[in-house]
């Protein structure tokens, strides 16, 4: 339930669209200049936060636009969000093992975030299915 009246409607997408620009830019910007290999480990930790903090900015929407749901559909959430850290813990031990046992080769971790995604969609999928 929404905690103020200008929570509710079209500002937390908004919200989220910003905040998916703002990590979008963030991550090309760090990603850009740390391929550069610079010197300067300065730089380098400043490209890292830059990076992270964009991220954090979609996090923090995520949240806000689902506190602002029912109940309901924040529990569909909660069923979600721990169905997705279950199945990716689950790939991650068998990728470990696979790559440990010489059937896998590397596996670059955006690959890991975008199946995370994935998984996350699913589940909110089947969550949504399974209680209605």
């Amino acid at each position: 339930m929404p905690t103020r009246k200008d929570e509710t409607g079209l500002r937390p997408l908004a919200l989220l669209a910003a905040s998916m620009l703002v990590w979008a830019v963030t991550a090309v910007i760090s990603v850009r200049v740390l391929h550069r290999e610079p010197e300067s480990w300065l730089l380098r930790a400043a490209m890292v936060a830059l990076g992270v903090a964009g991220f954090l900015s979609w996090v923090v929407a995520i949240a806000r636009l689902i506190m602002t749901q029912d109940e309901f559909s924040q529990r569909i959430h909660l069923v979600a969000i721990a169905l997705t850290c279950a199945a990716t813990a689950v790939l991650l031990m068998m990728g470990d093992l696979l790559q440990t046992a010489g059937f896998l080769g590397y596996v670059p971790l955006q690959g890991i975030w975008m199946a995370m995604g994935v998984i996350w969609w699913l589940a909110i999928v089947v969550a949504s299915w399974s209680y209605r």
